[in-house]
């Protein structure tokens, strides 16, 4: 897909490529050095050819800000796969920002190691056309869907989550989290209410758990709990969006909460209390429920 939306030739005849990227947390133990790795590579072998060399990495790195040290990790990642698989190594980003995809040109421009990528953004990968086009590649139009409603663009969440409304049922979740997880915080409530699939269940807890919110909170924890390690970070990622899965969620039930209810929740450090409390906001019907079977500390 990367290949098609950027107009560049693929390698022919690949077999279907294999996720490597936990092979390669596990096997390096070493924090600083995991930070250099790829958000996800794969592994394809040519079908007709099964000697070593014949096939491909894809990298895949995604980024909604600039960051000038992945002027340097990106070829040395690259560098470094090509060594272990010794095949044509291809690095995509996805951009979800206009500022990281000018910066990404830049490097071009630069003198060695040499940076090449392809890049998939907002006027690379197209939205809000021809349904039977989208139902015929559907990953491509969430893809889209996801860039073009990060830049604030609802219509064309809304075109995207119509079509993952058509979607099988086992892959309509991942896509529908996809697109909003793109969106901020304001334009995902407003989605949730529209949303087209039935509520009932445990979805909209769901979506929250695997939104933007987590992801944002889950990167500012690792952020600032890197220098204690990997563990803590993501706990103080997961507080955070935890916190705000419950606020979100009785704002879009429209159940307000007090000052001190508020501060309660803000103020609430363990983990199976607040997935407790983010369970129960989808179905009390006022604010002090959450805490009737949750003792003080």
């Amino acid at each position: 897909m990367a290949f098609r939306l950027a107009r560049v030739e693929p390698p022919s005849g690949l077999g279907e490529p294999l996720d490597r990227q936990a092979a390669l947390d596990v096997f390096d133990v070493d924090l600083a050095r995991r930070q250099l790795l790829p958000d996800l590579v794969l592994v394809a072998d040519r079908q007709r050819d099964g000697e070593r060399g014949a096939g491909l990495v894809l990298t895949v790195e995604v980024q909604s800000r600039t960051n000038k040290q992945k002027r340097w990790r990106i070829p040395h990642y690259q560098a470094a796969l090509a060594d272990e698989h010794e095949r044509e190594t291809w690095v995509v980003v996805v951009s979800f920002d206009a500022s990281v995809s000018r910066q990404l040109a830049a490097w071009r421009e630069t003198g060695p190691p040499r940076f090449e990528v392809i890049v998939l953004d907002a006027s690379r990968v197209p939205a809000r056309y021809d349904m039977a086009k989208a139902l015929a590649k559907p990953s491509a139009a969430v893809l889209g869907a996801a860039l073009h409603a990060c830049q604030g663009d609802i219509g064309a969440a809304r075109w995207g989550l119509e079509v993952v409304s058509r979607l099988p049922a086992k892959r309509r979740m991942r896509d529908a989290t996809t697109i909003l997880a793109a969106v901020d915080k304001s334009m995902r409530l407003t989605l949730i209410k529209e949303f087209p699939f039935a509520p009932d269940d445990d979805r909209l807890l769901d979506i929250e758990r695997r939104s933007g919110t987590y992801h944002l909170g889950l990167e500012e924890g690792l952020e600032k709990g890197l220098e204690k390690g990997r563990a803590k970070g993501r706990e103080e990622g997961r507080r955070h969006v935890l916190k705000t899965m419950v606020f979100a969620l009785l704002e879009v039930r429209g159940i307000p909460l007090s000052e001190t209810e508020r501060a309660r929740v803000d103020a609430e450090m363990r983990i199976e209390a607040l997935e407790r409390w983010a369970e129960l906001a989808r179905s009390v019907t006022h604010a002090a429920a959450l805490f009737e079977h949750s003792p003080l500390r």
